[in-house]
């Protein structure tokens, strides 16, 4: 078994080699930190409900979507993000799921000189830049065309989104900008999914101890320590 840390992956002493089995350790915190506020979109989208829209979908699932708008979710975000900026204060925003607001996160980065151009990748200090997110693993899972076949299902607050917009979410994890996947519950469906992710290269080990694990640590969240094993 191999143990995935910050920067390398090392085997655990007295494992197999050839066992394929990787490591990881995840925080399960409270996300509560006197210096850092936390908001989660979820609550915030749930006061901008079109309610008329809910109510008469007629079996159009899909238009579950525009019930908590891609547009209100980003004026959300930017309220956010210049509330960050202009008061000198230090947020996290759990669950975005659009490019939109990576796109104002990653312009932010660079005016940080956060981005690496060697690597085209970015390296925030996240224990001092103003803004950090998370991403909540149900927008990775599943997509805008996945409504037809699940319907009520996968009626999350935000929602899922189109495809090319789950597409974002992993090129940003990729690139270091995500600070963290939110995973209420890790069951069967999705350790299985993080699995898969591995096996397919969606997200390399290393990049996920990071947003298990060590960004947290750098924000300096409060947290219990749990381990996770992944097979490959």
């Amino acid at each position: 078994m191999k143990k995935v840390l910050k920067d390398k992956i090392i085997n655990i002493e007295d494992t197999s080699l050839f066992d394929n089995k990787f490591l990881f350790s995840y925080l399960d915190s409270d996300y509560n930190l006197d210096n850092v506020e936390v908001f989660y979109m979820s609550e915030l989208l749930k006061e901008k409900e079109n309610i008329e829209l809910l109510n008469n979908l007629n079996w159009k699932f899909a238009m579950y979507s525009e019930v908590y708008s891609p547009k209100d979710e980003l004026e959300i975000f930017e309220n956010l993000f210049n509330y960050a900026l202009n008061n000198n204060k230090k947020i996290h925003i759990v669950w975005i799921t659009l490019k939109e607001e990576l796109d104002i996160l990653e312009d932010y980065y660079v005016k940080s000189w956060y981005l690496r151009t060697d690597v085209n990748c970015f390296v925030p200090d996240f224990k001092n830049t103003l803004v950090t997110v998370s991403v909540n693993i149900e927008n990775l899972i599943w997509r805008w065309s996945d409504y037809k076949a699940n319907q009520k299902n996968i009626f999350f607050i935000p929602p899922v989104r189109e495809s090319w917009q789950n597409k974002a979410m992993f090129k940003w994890i990729n690139r270091w900008s995500i600070a963290w996947i939110y995973i209420k519950n890790y069951n069967e469906f999705n350790i299985n999914f993080l699995q898969d992710s591995i096996k397919s290269e969606q997200i390399l080990p290393l990049t996920f101890a990071q947003v298990f694990k060590y960004n947290l640590l750098d924000i300096w969240f409060m947290w219990k320590e749990k381990d996770l094993i992944i097979s490959y």
